[in-house]
């Protein structure tokens, strides 16, 4: 493992202090970070969508609180060629992340072994999934219990070259008590928090 690789078990910072840290994650990692507003997050995964695509991997981003359009609109500001690479298949934006999921754990997995079989075909990189997981706040009466069984049938780390984002809007995870916050961190490589970027939603 090279020094540069991120081995620390929690990280906080400002988006610029995050972005860096998160170019150094190794793969495999699964990773949640709690974020403040919209605008710190777009900042956060506009950077590392850049980073993931200059270093050919595949990026798949599952949105819920922004519409995919809104997405690409982001990350083209900051210099991504979104239609080049939505053409290559080397990005995917999907917006409906209920269909994605497919209502379990297990489901999630087998289609992320299509994906890294797919990034093996085309000499990528690896994979970067970055998921807000809102869905389940939102979606079938706030079950606290799916979103448990799905992060619990994730492995901490994964054995393909895969880097899993789990993206919490600070509102969403306070709806949780603070065994269940602890619960939800420990299900995870690497815990990231990020402080405000000034712009607040």
């Amino acid at each position: 493992m090279s020094d540069k690789t991120l081995t620390a078990k929690e990280i906080r910072g400002d988006v610029a202090e995050i972005a860096q840290r998160l170019r150094q994650i190794e793969s495999g990692g699964h990773v949640v970070l709690v974020y403040p507003n919209m605008e710190t997050l777009r900042k956060i995964y506009a950077h590392y969508c850049r980073t993931a695509l200059e270093n050919n991997e595949l990026v798949l981003l599952l949105t819920y609180y922004e519409t995919a359009d809104s997405v690409r609109h982001t990350l083209t500001e900051v210099g991504i060629d979104v239609k080049r690479y939505e053409k290559e298949r080397a990005l995917m934006i999907i917006e409906d992340i209920t269909k994605t999921y497919f209502g379990s754990g297990q489901d999630f997995l087998f289609f992320l072994n299509i994906l890294n079989k797919q990034q093996e075909k085309h000499g990528k990189n690896g994979i970067s999934v970055i998921a807000d997981m809102g869905i389940f706040y939102h979606f079938n009466n706030n079950n606290k219990d799916a979103l448990f069984r799905f992060e619990r049938s994730l492995p901490t780390k994964f054995d393909i070259r895969l880097k899993r984002f789990c993206y919490y809007h600070i509102h969403d995870f306070d709806r949780l008590e603070e065994k269940e916050k602890q619960d939800l961190l420990e299900q995870h490589y690497l815990r990231v928090i990020a402080v405000p970027h000034p712009i607040i939603d």
